[in-house]
């Protein structure tokens, strides 16, 4: 798919003609980048649709922010081991970072901000350590 290799995707994409209930899409790890698998469900397609719900650029780039995070040399030491809640923090903040479209990088961050807040963490507390995240991520990157 096109959308995955212009956010960097290294490896196959496919799509399934069925509802996964992943949200739209899923990223797979394979033995080499090359094996790694992104696979795009209908439901991308329905909630693309609608205006209120992610894009499927956005559903697309947290997956490769996936990716990235499994992939990339100074990255996947640093977040080996974490929760899978932890990852999708990551995951949200990395592919916000690699949209260029700002309504996908503000609702991708965004995610990232109700999965902090969905831990009982304040407001404040929750935009100091995403800033603290965004700051490590770009340093990384």
């Amino acid at each position: 798919m096109l959308i995955a290799k212009a956010f960097g995707f290294v490896g196959n994409v496919e799509y399934r003609h069925v509802y996964s209930q992943s949200g739209g899409a899923q990223y797979g790890r394979g033995s080499t980048p090359e094996a790694d698998l992104l696979t795009v469900y209908a439901e991308a397609f329905v909630r693309d649709a609608d205006p209120e719900d992610f894009s499927l650029e956005a559903m697309i780039a947290h997956e490769c922010g996936h990716q990235i995070l499994a992939r990339h040399p100074r990255l996947a030491k640093r977040v080996a081991g974490l929760s899978e809640a932890s990852e999708e923090i990551l995951a949200s903040l990395v592919g916000a970072m690699i949209c260029s479209d700002v309504t996908d990088r503000h609702a991708l961050y965004a995610k990232a901000t109700a999965e902090l807040l969905s831990r009982g963490q304040s407001a404040e507390a929750v935009s100091r350590q995403l800033q603290e995240l965004w700051e490590l991520l770009e340093a990384l990157l």
